[in-house]
């Protein structure tokens, strides 16, 4: 008999026990997710860099560290995400294949490889950013560790996930050896349009799962919206679009960033909401592929400015 992969409440499909893979798996290492999480990250620092007139030379040290602490954090809450989720995630089709709930690793497995992994990223953390920017990074560990639990609590737990993305842009500040006090409205506007496009990000991806996740009891911002989806994800491209100019205006940014960055940046905002189709699950991933994608091209238009201006 062929069951259909969009039904619920079918036994867990199991797999043979693999540790290792099983934990790469949960961490994303086999994603480009951990990149597109260090490069927020790295567009900050970029933008304070063409703000203070820094050369690109001397943010490396920065640069690196801040691909090795955001990566590592990223593969580390991922794995929570799972061991949080690994019940949901056995309802939903897209998803029941994960190493927690195919049997591929063990719970205990998990959550002894979330701690250890939890340990090497504040320590590696420490090592090559210091105890500046570490102290900076806790809220990002405090709400990466809460944002999976507000699944079960509120409505808009793709909110907690825009601020924990949001907060990436406040460590390489810190790095660069500024403070919290005079003029903070770059910082203020890269948060605010990371935040906005995190969460419109995060609207895309979960369009896919909407009909499972309606029933598996999953809270989420698509779930709330329903045919309303696209005139929330209006809103939040409008606000990061004028976020990311109002950021761009304080950094004093040149030709490159303006015309290969920004102009790009606003121009995908409506291809990507009038390309969405939330009747195709396919549809919101390919789409969310495309915006990992676009910022990690900005971030390298970012640093050409950098480059070519300094």
């Amino acid at each position: 008999m062929t069951v259909q992969s969009n039904n619920l409440g079918m036994g867990k499909e199991q797999v043979p026990h693999d540790l290792v893979r099983g934990i790469w798996q949960c961490m994303r290492l086999h994603t480009m997710e951990g990149l597109s999480t260090a490069s927020i990250g790295w567009l900050a620092l970029f933008f304070y860099a063409i703000q203070q007139d820094t050369p690109l030379g001397a943010v490396w040290d920065v640069f690196v560290g801040i691909f090795v602490s955001y990566a590592t954090t990223h593969g580390v809450f991922c794995l929570w995400n799972d061991i949080c989720d690994r019940d949901f995630d056995a309802q939903v089709a897209r998803t029941k294949t994960r190493p927690l709930p195919s049997g591929m690793v063990t719970l205990s497995e998990a959550v002894s490889a979330f701690f250890m992994g939890l340990a090497i990223t504040v320590a590696v953390t420490y090592n090559l950013l210091g105890e500046s920017v570490t102290l900076n990074m806790v809220p990002i560990w405090g709400l990466s560790f809460l944002y999976p639990l507000c699944k079960r609590m509120i409505w808009a737990p793709q909110a907690v996930l825009g601020l924990t993305m949001a907060a990436c842009v406040l460590p390489p500040w810190v790095a660069l050896g500024n403070e919290y006090d005079g003029n903070l409205s770059l910082p203020t506007s890269l948060f605010g349009a990371i935040f906005s496009w995190l969460v419109y990000l995060d609207l895309i991806y979960a369009s896919q799962d909407r009909v499972d996740d309606e029933k598996a009891g999953v809270k989420s911002l698509a779930v709330f919206l329903g045919d309303n989806l696209k005139a929330g994800l209006t809103v939040l491209g409008v606000a990061q679009v004028v976020f990311f100019v109002r950021a761009a205006q304080h950094a004093a940014a040149g030709f490159y960033l303006w015309t290969l960055g920004i102009l790009v940046w606003t121009v995908s905002v409506p291809w990507s909401i009038m390309s969405l189709d939330p009747t195709d699950r396919k549809s919101g991933g390919r789409i969310f592929i495309f915006n990992a994608v676009l910022v990690l091209y900005i971030t390298a238009v970012a640093a050409v400015e950098v480059l070519v201006s300094r």
